[in-house]
């Protein structure tokens, strides 16, 4: 059983039989993101219902006010066909520290309490104070293995649970971010295939790089390129306030080898090249980092090569920007401007979830646990 779940007074396991699945329930930084998925009678995994709405207040004041939290909620699961209220989501990021943690487990101790051990140490203060949840990523040898761990404070998973109690949802689990990345990657991913890939979700301030060989974790850590980093390059270099910035990039493509047939006039072609020679400094940096990783993920897998790195979250929205990081790195970048596309076989779901939402990888994710075959 989870950490996480330990907390929960109530735990109420997802049935593999069920036709629909639990809400994945997401609080980014500025909105919410809530995603259902069902199995169809063909046995398909398709998505049921998307809605993603922006917090009309800080992120802060939405988590210290069930009332605000409430109607948010409840206007988001009346504007789709959402099915019941159970949940499954994540503690939002600044209430939770994920970290990779090495450990040996001695005679008589379980693998638990040699993490429990570890981070006890880590923190300086009384275990008992947090709740743990880890997931093991591999064993370097036959004594010392490697796990990501997430850790919060015990009153910071109780209040978080009971904020989504009093907005009218019943939580199923809780999950840590990287499960539900690698949930969503294997569900993208060939199903007869193996593969070596790396998930890189872009947040606004930090973004999350996940390393996957099959369905196994080999690494996921916070690194600092978030969005805000690229605009506040631009917003520098042009000096112009960031509301023009964002509607310049909306205008323009970064896909150096689009631009002369994607963009719309001389002016955006002008405007095109130069957002691309502004931004790629810092793309450049961010390549070095992959390169790096690379080089750590053939050492862990005796030489296996990546077969693709994908470019999710907010610099998602970025038209061809994982075009412009592929001149950077040796493997083929692909974007995923939108997690839920590849399971939108209605039409009708279709219609209403049309527009991108690359911020929605994690509630996605979260919506596939307890349907997906070998989850």
């Amino acid at each position: 059983m989870s950490a996480w779940q330990s907390v929960l007074t109530t735990l109420k396991v997802p049935s593999h039989n069920s036709v629909v699945g639990a809400i994945g329930l997401d609080c980014s930084l500025t909105e919410l993101h809530l995603v259902q998925m069902e199995i169809d009678d063909a046995k398909q995994i398709q998505l049921r219902a998307q809605a993603t709405l922006p917090f009309p207040h800080s992120r802060e004041e939405m988590m210290n006010s069930p009332k605000l939290m409430r109607s948010l909620v409840q206007k988001a699961l009346r504007q789709e066909p959402f099915k019941g209220r159970s949940v499954v989501s994540t503690l939002p990021s600044d209430g939770t520290t994920i970290s990779p943690v090495t450990y040996k487990v001695r005679p008589g101790q379980s693998e638990a309490q040699a993490i429990a051990s570890v981070m006890s140490e880590r923190v300086g203060e009384e275990i008992s104070d947090y709740v743990l949840d880890y997931l093991q990523v591999r064993s370097e040898r036959a004594d010392e293995h490697l796990a990501i761990v997430a850790m919060a404070k015990r009153e910071i998973v109780i209040d978080y649970l009971e904020l989504l109690r009093l907005s009218g949802v019943v939580v199923d689990r809780l999950e840590i971010g990287p499960v539900a990345i690698r949930r969503l990657i294997a569900a993208m991913g060939p199903k007869d295939q193996h593969e070596n890939v790396i998930a890189l979700n872009f947040g606004r301030q930090t973004s999350f790089l996940t390393v996957i060989s099959g369905r196994r974790l080999l690494l996921d850590q916070t690194i600092a390129f978030g969005e805000d980093r690229f605009l506040t390059d631009i917003v520098q270099a042009l000096d112009l306030p960031i509301d023009a910035v964002q509607k310049l990039i909306d205008r323009c493509i970064f896909d150096p080898l689009a631009l002369a047939t994607e963009c719309q006039s001389a002016v955006d072609l002008d405007a095109s090249r130069t957002l691309q020679d502004i931004v790629k400094p810092s793309l450049v940096q961010l390549a070095e980092l992959l390169n790096r990783t690379l080089i750590y993920i053939a050492s862990q897998t005796r030489g296996e090569p990546v077969n693709r790195i994908y470019l999710l979250g907010s610099l998602a929205r970025w038209r061809g920007i994982g075009e412009l990081l592929n001149t950077l790195v040796r493997v083929n970048v692909e974007t995923v401007p939108s997690p839920i596309a590849g399971f939108c076989l209605d039409a009708k779901a279709c219609s209403r979830n049309g527009s991108p939402s690359p911020e929605t990888a994690i509630a996605t994710g979260l919506a596939l646990g307890g349907i997906m075959e070998n989850d």
